[in-house]
């Protein structure tokens, strides 16, 4: 991608960022934020189909971005799947901000999802006799979900948080 292009992207994600925060997108226009950004229609056309397939790309690069927070030897191992949690954990607090933007009420739900999805591809590919095996599959929703509700329903003493869904997913791992 030319450097006209790489900036005229960026414009339309930044202005769209800054739009997001004062309205929902359903009450956003493609023309509002052609008018922001100073780009004409046909230019952010050049990149996206629609507002929400600027949105779904930045929850995409949101879930490839916590993902990719994590050390590389820590990335999810069936062998030791609590440093995982904390892990994940630790990266929801650490892009809260822009976890709340992209994903605001009513829409939290989808972050959960994208990550169960994105972290199941990794594990299949990285443990591929278990991709048809019920038990892991279930155990992975759990731990993700888990993670991700305790992090948008417990605000306190971050510690303990950790010190309990660490337990709770080597306890469900000892029992799979």
């Amino acid at each position: 991608m030319d450097k006209r292009a790489i900036k005229s992207k960026n414009s339309i994600i930044a202005t769209f960022l800054a739009l997001i925060k004062t309205k929902p997108i359903e009450r956003l226009t493609v023309k509002e934020l052609c008018e922001k950004a100073q780009i004409n229609k046909s230019t952010f056309y050049a990149h996206y189909h629609d507002l929400h397939d600027l949105n779904d790309q930045l929850e995409t690069d949101l879930v490839n971005e916590i993902l990719a927070s994590f050390p590389k030897e820590e990335a999810y191992s069936l062998d030791c799947p609590e440093i995982f949690v904390v892990n994940l954990y630790r990266a929801f607090l650490k892009y809260e901000p822009q976890i709340h933007l992209l994903f605001p009420k009513g829409k939290e739900e989808q972050l959960g999802s994208k990550l169960e999805k994105a972290v199941k591809e990794y594990v299949w590919e990285k443990y591929p006799h278990l991709h048809q095996d019920i038990r892991s599959d279930i155990l992975i929703t759990y731990q993700i979900q888990g993670a991700y509700y305790t992090f948008l329903n417990t605000k306190e003493n971050e510690e303990i948080v950790l010190e309990v869904i660490a337990q709770i997913s080597h306890a469900l791992h000892a029992l799979y």
